[in-house]
């Protein structure tokens, strides 16, 4: 009797033990999605600056030979045009932003060699993506991103495209260390590339059903086409999280585990 009794007492606390396992991999990940969010707004705005920069050269001149990128220091805007020549970036157009969004050259002092670094690794980004962007024949944004260890990341996520199509389905991200000179690894997620019609208000689902939670691209496209549609909805292998505007108009996140 003895030896059934601890039997069903150690054959308990394993089915509990399992039950919490279980419990703890169905729970989904709100801090790390809070990442997301927070990585995707900061993309939104990188983009935001870099093309009213670029909006504003393009009509002064043929601006398709220099490499642009945004960067945020001290709660101000800037951005960066140039191009790279014998492993040295050169600054062609460097303009600060106010809080009125408008746009002036900038004088001031600034970290040369962070600089330069950055439009090196966009530099060398831009060749290695360069076959991805012919068989594609898509456009791309570039977004330039100084990490916590002091690498440099080159995003690549897909553009709003000239015929009216949102896409999604393709994100890159290249790491190169702090010179920008030597790219340490890539990052990739592609599946098939989808294009979505910007126009009649509706619900979008985006296929994200090979991966086991949301990517930055899938957010960054959520966050950037929210006001296009009446939800959007990151379907993935593992959960579902839905953006819609709740009644004061303010934009929630919820999150489903399947």
């Amino acid at each position: 009797m003895k030896k059934k009794i601890f039997l069903f007492l150690v054959l308990s606390n394993a089915f509990t033990l399992m039950g919490i396992a279980q419990s703890a991999v169905k729970e989904f990940d709100t801090i790390q999605f809070n990442r997301q969010l927070e990585f995707a707004n900061q993309l939104i705005e990188n983009e935001y600056y870099t093309q009213l920069t670029i909006d504003k050269f393009s009509q002064q001149e043929d601006v398709s030979a220099i490499e642009w990128f945004s960067y945020n220091e001290n709660t101000a805007w800037y951005t960066v045009g140039g191009n790279t020549v014998d492993n040295k970036f050169n600054i062609i157009h460097h303009v600060k932003f106010d809080s009125l969004y408008s746009i002036s050259d900038y004088k001031g002092s600034y970290d040369t060699s962070e600089l330069n670094a950055k439009g090196i690794a966009l530099s060398k980004a831009n060749i290695q993506f360069q076959i991805i962007r012919d068989t594609t024949s898509i456009y791309f944004n570039s977004f330039v991103i100084s990490n916590p260890d002091q690498t440099i990341s080159i995003w690549k996520l897909p553009a709003f495209q000239p015929s009216g199509q949102a896409i999604y389905g393709y994100e890159w991200e290249y790491i190169f260390d702090k010179t920008g000179k030597n790219l340490l690894r890539q990052n990739s997620y592609t599946n098939i590339l989808t294009g979505v019609w910007i126009g009649q208000p509706r619900e979008l689902w985006l296929n994200y059903r090979n991966t086991d939670k949301p990517t930055p691209g899938s957010v960054f496209f959520a966050q950037s086409f929210r006001d296009y549609f009446t939800r959007i909805r990151i379907d993935t292998r593992n959960s579902t999280s839905t953006v819609t505007k709740d009644t004061n108009g303010n934009y929630v996140w919820t999150h489903k585990i399947k």
